[in-house]
């Protein structure tokens, strides 16, 4: 069936939807908010999707939402460049959140600062996206790259760096300067 369910609902069973009237506040007509998925063998993989998604538009927004538009669809092509590298994790949640791990006085794991591949993920401030707009924006970047839009721009690179920074791993064996592509310099191993 390819249906949308309330989370917990069968095609056989589904969950009675509370009538509401016109004149009852809206903060009393649903105390929370339904989460839909679609049922069937598609749920799972749309809910991979969809963090999959978050992910990709997290590290978009965090990394190059100030950047111009070349330069959004660039850090995400590094991204899906890691991805289908053999050298990288194999998923974009995990090539995002790849990091030194550590376990801190709470019992949680937690990333080392400073010892992230994507420099926001540990830096110890809140990952919550400020400015909606810029959010949004790149939401838009990372679906389309999902989708395959632009794939290439950054001609393989796996590595980048902001224009304003010299980091040590330039000059490692093997890297090789791609260009630059609004403001970061794109690199990928030779």
């Amino acid at each position: 069936s390819s249906a949308i369910l309330l989370l917990g609902e069968t095609d056989e069973n589904p969950k009675p939807i509370e009538e509401t009237t016109p004149n009852q506040p809206a903060s009393q007509q649903l105390e929370e908010e339904p989460v839909f998925v679609q049922s069937g063998s598609g749920g799972a993989e749309e809910i991979a999707r969809v963090q999959e998604l978050e992910c990709l538009a997290l590290n978009v927004y965090h990394e190059s939402r100030s950047d111009n538009f070349a330069g959004r669809i660039a850090v995400a092509d590094v991204v899906m460049n890691r991805v289908d590298s053999n050298l990288f994790p194999n998923t974009i949640c995990e090539v995002v959140n790849q990091s030194v791990m550590r376990t801190n006085w709470k019992g949680n794991e937690v990333p080392v600062r400073g010892m992230c591949h994507f420099s926001w993920y540990c830096d110890g401030l809140s990952d919550e996206p400020m400015e909606t707009d810029s959010y949004e924006d790149a939401e838009i970047v990372a679906e389309m790259a999902l989708r395959g839009g632009w794939r290439g721009i950054t001609e393989g690179a796996t590595h980048y760096h902001a224009t304003y920074v010299t980091p040590n791993w330039i000059n490692d064996r093997g890297m090789v300067p791609v260009g630059r592509i609004g403001s970061h310099k794109f690199y990928r191993w030779h």
